[in-house]
């Protein structure tokens, strides 16, 4: 279990930080080249990070939430989250593409945090070692 919570929050530390990237990035890209069409590979590239963002999300801060019982892990986390899915799937559409941009870096700054947050709870329970009384399952 620990192994999977490590990769999950990596994968998620990688997708946030590229999320991050691509957020900050793109705005700026399609403005200054409109001839290029990247609209549409923007388009696709949020059907890859929704899973990309999604999946450590499961696989890492809820089990790390019911090892460590850290809460401010699973709202970061859960926030996080939900402003990624409101920037693609609201504020997008309704607000156009600056909207999505900042509520998709608002969500991948929620999202490093509590993987981060998550990494040093693992961490410390590692180096606790089974004879510890901290709060690690």
């Amino acid at each position: 279990m620990k192994s999977l919570i490590r990769f999950g929050d990596y994968a998620g530390m990688t997708a946030s930080a590229l999320c991050l990237l691509h957020c900050l990035a793109m705005p700026l890209l399609m403005a200054a080249f409109p001839m290029l069409g990247l609209a549409h590979e923007h388009d696709a590239f949020h059907d890859s990070i929704l899973a990309a963002v999604s999946i450590p999300v499961l696989l890492s801060l809820l089990p790390g939430y019911l090892r460590h019982r850290d809460l401010a892990v699973l709202v970061l986390g859960a926030l996080g989250l939900a402003s990624f899915l409101a920037a693609v799937f609201i504020l997008s559409p309704v607000y156009g593409e600056l909207a999505e941009a900042a509520g998709a870096v608002l969500s991948g700054v929620l999202l490093l945090s509590a993987h981060i947050r998550n990494r040093r709870f693992c961490a410390r329970c590692s180096s606790a070692g089974a004879g510890s009384t901290a709060p690690c399952a």
